[in-house]
């Protein structure tokens, strides 16, 4: 595992990360579970199953935060009997969340962890087989820059799988809980919006990707996407 900042003097990254990101990455966790739980209303195992579906050779997690979430994506893959990528970029502008990503990879050689802007990746054209970007599109705050960029380093067909948190949907009890975890989120700096499917799919579509797939469980939009 190696790591590399990219903007290591960007004020903006600095104070994101300093604000929503301050906290230790293992804590991060375990609220994030919660909120996973709370707001997306989908199983873990159902996102982890999802994501590991999406592994190619050269690999981009989008996001990756602690890395908590793409070492079990990992561990899945190999449960399911699939072959695991030759290199994996991850890339993140929380330096906080990074830290604890390092641990986790410290001897994993096929992890390379950037800090960097979504919007400006330091990589060349058609370079990844594949992009995840897990519990993290409701987060950026230029979702259309993020995917015109991830369209510009990914292969002809390569897959980008998403998340996408929506407006609270279900009964009443669901969306109550919901609603207070989302409130919980924009108040702590780790939510920036809420999406809706028509509108999220036009906006992949307006950057150059083909939606091969999409549906809803609880409040998630799940997305396939391929380079067109």
């Amino acid at each position: 595992m190696t790591l590399e900042s990219q903007n290591p003097n960007n004020p903006i990254a600095q104070a994101k990360s300093a604000d929503a990101y301050r906290d230790p990455s293992w804590w991060y966790d375990i609220r994030g579970f919660f909120i996973l739980m709370g707001t997306y209303q989908v199983m873990i195992w159902t996102h982890l199953a999802f994501f590991a579906k999406n592994l190619g050779n050269k690999h981009l997690e989008a996001a990756i935060g602690s890395g908590t979430f793409l070492a079990l994506t990992l561990l899945t893959k190999k449960i399911l009997g699939g072959k695991l990528p030759e290199e994996i970029i991850g890339i993140d502008y929380a330096e906080r969340m990074l830290q604890g990503a390092q641990i986790l990879f410290k001897s994993n050689k096929s992890v390379k962890l950037v800090q960097a802007d979504l919007g400006n990746i330091n990589y060349p054209n058609a370079y990844f087989d594949s992009v995840n970007i897990a519990h993290s599109f409701h987060a950026f705050p230029d979702p259309g820059k993020v995917l015109k960029e991830l369209n510009r380093v990914m292969k002809p067909k390569a897959h980008l799988y998403v998340d996408v948190l929506l407006a609270p949907r279900g009964g009443c009890l669901r969306r109550a809980i919901a609603t207070r975890v989302n409130r919980f989120c924009f108040k702590k700096g780790i939510l920036a919006r809420t999406c809706d499917p028509v509108t999220t799919k036009a906006q992949f579509e307006s950057n150059h990707f083909n939606v091969i797939n999409s549906y809803i469980k609880g409040n998630t939009y799940h997305i396939i996407a391929e380079k067109d």
